[in-house]
């Protein structure tokens, strides 16, 4: 049962072996493990199950006294696409492996193990496999049906926060100030503050602070007069008189300088600015949204921002959170992109392998949001078959997925081996989707040691809960 008392399927595995000592060990170490498990010594038996009851996983041996596994699981396959093989052998040779994964094998083992653990991190794999591979499937179905018109995409607790925030902030006139690293949406939810604000019907003007020349930046934002200087040769309206009555979207508000940020601070106080070289005060009503992606507070301290605007534009703030801190929307934000650009590319419809989606879900994403859509623009325009596979991602994704831990081999033995140890507590705890307990199980380190090493490196087991 789940919190809510509603029964919760258990994942059920068939364990198929001719040798009784391993079918009782495997079997009681998974269901130990919270598995619902079966054995049979007998291949033919093994099928009659599989026509029987659906399993999520069946583990199967090589050699049985009656049939040949990979006959087997040829058969399984027949019967049951949607059944999860893992093939055992004690006898290794590549040749059986690759037939063993052209014909459905999830994953390949050779038997005797190091440790059972081995087996039981094979086994969280393609319990892993399948649950992504459910939720691509379910969220594919919601972008599909989906009618809204919303370009806010995100499920995750910390995006249902912002979205409340939003529907309870965007009627008023405050000023906002919005916090984010660059690629997490900051103007998405400037856009959605004043579409879904009373003055939705007017103008949302965007002025990228950082992307316009100091010099320049007064004049795109207040307008000047002609003669203002050397090729004002007429008058122009500034982004105050455009956006009259809508909204300013000011992002990257910490590039602009200090001179201008005292003209800004006048606007936000007194409503009226002035062209520049023009002397007639003309007032504006407009609501300012500005965004960040620096620190404003230490911008402050080290002088670089004014204190008196820090506090005028920070009435309101809306912290985005950058994408590795919510994972649990990398499904639906990849299967928003991958809609779009199939339909932009005009290709056909295609679904996500469940080895890419573990692929995304792993990374990093140091350019946020951005960062993924690039990446889901970039597999889909390789994309030749009806599938995403990984050999269609960005080779620099894979060298980051497959190398993240050689960056401290150069390093001081002392560094690197702190190094190694939070990261492969880390990864652990992703294994093990921020369960301390199977953590535990899966590296075969005591609890109470693995305990000590998340409060000595400051990791926190919930951002793993994806």
């Amino acid at each position: 049962m789940d919190k809510n008392g509603i029964a919760v399927k258990e994942f059920s595995i068939l364990i198929v072996d001719d040798d009784e000592v391993i079918l009782k060990v495997t079997g009681k170490y998974l269901s130990d493990a919270g598995y619902s498990t079966e054995t049979t010594l007998s291949g033919i038996r093994a099928l009659e199950k599989v026509r029987q009851k659906k399993y999520d996983l069946v583990i199967i041996d090589i050699r049985l006294p009656d049939i040949n596994g990979l006959q087997v699981l040829k058969e399984i396959k027949q019967v049951s696409l949607d059944t999860s093989v893992l093939m055992m052998t004690g006898y290794g040779k590549v040749e059986t492996a690759v037939e063993a994964m052209k014909s459905g094998a999830d994953d390949y083992l050779l038997k005797p193990f190091k440790s059972m653990d081995v087996l039981g991190m094979a086994v969280g794999r393609v319990k892993e496999y399948r649950e992504l591979r459910k939720e691509c499937l379910y969220l594919k179905a919601q972008l599909d049906s989906a009618v809204s018109d919303s370009r806010i995409i995100g499920r995750s607790k910390k995006m249902a926060e912002i979205y409340q925030l939003i529907k309870k902030v965007a009627p008023l006139g405050s000023t906002v100030l919005i916090e984010g690293e660059s690629g997490t949406g900051k103007e998405l939810i400037a856009r959605a503050m004043h579409e879904n604000s009373n003055r939705g019907h007017k103008r949302f003007v965007v002025l990228n602070c950082g992307a316009i020349p100091a010099n320049l930046l007064e004049s795109e934002l207040f307008g000047y007069e002609r003669g203002a200087f050397t090729g004002a040769i007429s008058r122009k309206d500034g982004y105050f008189d455009v956006a009259d009555g809508g909204t300013v979207f000011l992002d990257e508000i910490s590039e602009m300088s200090l001179d201008l940020q005292v003209k800004l601070l006048r606007v936000i106080q007194e409503r009226k600015f002035q062209h520049v070289g023009g002397t007639e005060e003309i007032t504006t009503d407009v609501r300012i949204i500005a965004s960040t992606n620096r620190n404003l507070d230490r911008e402050v301290k080290n002088k670089k921002f004014r204190q008196d605007l820090y506090y005028r534009i920070n009435v309101i703030k809306i912290h985005i959170p950058p994408l590795r801190e919510r994972k649990e929307d990398i499904p639906i934000l990849s299967y928003h992109f991958l809609k779009k650009y199939t339909e932009e590319f005009n290709k056909q419809k295609k679904s996500i392998s469940p080895k890419v989606m573990n692929t995304l879900m792993h990374c990093r994403w140091d350019g946020n949001v951005r960062e993924l859509e690039n990446v889901m623009e970039h597999a889909i325009a390789m994309a030749e078959g009806d599938e995403i596979t990984v050999s269609d991602l960005p080779d620099y994704l894979i060298d980051s997925h497959i190398d993240r831990n050689k960056e401290f081999v150069l390093k001081p033995f002392d560094v690197a081996k702190r190094q190694f140890e939070q990261n492969y507590i880390e990864i652990a705890l992703e294994h093990a989707a921020g369960n301390v307990a199977l953590a535990s199980r899966l590296t075969s380190i005591p609890r109470q040691n693995i305990y000590e090493k998340i409060k000595k490196y400051s990791i926190d087991p919930d951002r793993f809960r994806t």
